[in-house]
């Protein structure tokens, strides 16, 4: 069944790869890169997961746009293909999402030097380079930075814990908000970044109604995911979560002090991912973060650096002659995998 799936899948990223399919695609993420941040919804609409969004072997690398921004960093073609698979996610524990083991690709891109470590007891190669974000550029120009910065003034910006493909969280929204509200007032603007898909539930409207401002970076098949996120952190002062996921790591990256106001959510959807969402929650490294977050305070402590740097690879970033030695090397893997593969 598990093969079944998978060959069903390529075949349909197969048959979209079309000139006609490609150039719906580039026109709707022509559309949408005019769109304000503040325009939830039309940039949180659904996109055809087998739209060809992508020229990567694997690709879920182009998940949040993750290739195309370092491609485009690196100043490599677009229609070049990494031999590697790029962890698109945060982990503070030792799971590897299903999805990205499934593929044929023998090395990863992770974030941290703890990441490869896990990769190494699956007998995979790994590469930490750090938070994506560092490769992004900004979704807004300097001028369009400074004209927001003097309209926001001192900004709040929450990040509540998002739902998943396969999976919806629930969490007590006004528990989260007597908690924001309690040091709010000192902030001019509070705003609330919502995912994509909480945005199409129509999760944004509690915070719209209490006159926060929302934003979104869109879409996970729009490349202008992480710019746009960039830009949203770059002009806060202080970001809030109820959970531990990448806007964390970014957020640290980029040196704006980071509170966890922690909530276990209700969980709806697929049993399979309920167990590993569950079993995540366990994990050390995950309780961890929880409980040094957790503090309300105005400043990034040296113990959170610290720990951030270990598990999220703050201080893992390469530059670009680093990088074009990690993409040489895993060149090379992948022709020694593929050559095994034709004698086996």
């Amino acid at each position: 069944m598990h093969f079944l799936k998978k060959t069903l899948k390529d075949i349909l990223y197969t048959i979209n790869k079309n000139s006609v399919s490609k150039l719906l695609y580039d026109q709707e993420i022509k559309k949408r890169s005019k769109l304000s941040l503040t325009d939830i919804i039309p940039l949180s609409k659904h996109i055809n997961m087998f739209a060809p969004f992508t020229n990567e072997l694997q690709p879920v690398n182009d998940w949040y746009g993750h290739a195309k921004i370092l491609k485009k960093f690196l100043g490599l073609p677009e229609s070049y293909q990494f031999k590697f698979n790029i962890e698109h996610g945060l982990y503070l524990s030792e799971q590897v999402a299903k999805i990205e083991l499934e593929s044929n690709l023998p090395a990863f891109i992770t974030y941290s030097k703890y990441r490869t470590k896990v990769f190494k007891k699956l007998g995979r190669t790994a590469y930490a380079i750090g938070p994506f974000i560092q490769y992004a550029p900004h979704y807004l120009s300097k001028e369009q930075l400074k004209k927001e910065r003097r309209r926001l003034g001192k900004t709040l910006l929450f990040f509540p814990a998002h739902s998943l493909i396969g999976l919806t969280t629930y969490y007590n929204v006004d528990w989260s908000y007597k908690k924001i509200a309690e040091i709010a007032k000192d902030f001019k603007t509070v705003r609330v970044c919502m995912y994509w898909k909480d945005v199409l539930l129509g999760k944004h409207k509690y915070y719209q109604n209490l006159g926060w401002e929302c934003v979104t970076a869109g879409h996970i098949l729009d490349p202008s995911f992480l710019p746009r996120l960039k830009s949203i952190i770059y002009n806060s002062d202080l970001t809030i979560s109820n959970d531990a996921s990448s806007p964390l790591s970014y957020s640290i990256y980029m040196n704006k002090p980071h509170i966890i106001f922690y909530q276990q959510p209700e969980m709806s959807g697929q049993g399979y991912l309920k167990k590993v969402v569950t079993d995540y929650w366990k994990s050390e490294p995950y309780n961890q973060v929880i409980k040094e977050f957790s503090k309300v305070q105005f400043r990034i402590t040296s113990k959170q650096r610290t720990l951030l740097n270990y598990y999220c690879g703050t201080n893992s970033i390469n530059n670009k002659k680093e990088l074009l030695r990690i993409i040489k090397d895993t060149e090379e893997i992948f022709k020694t995998y593929k050559r095994n593969e034709k004698k086996n």
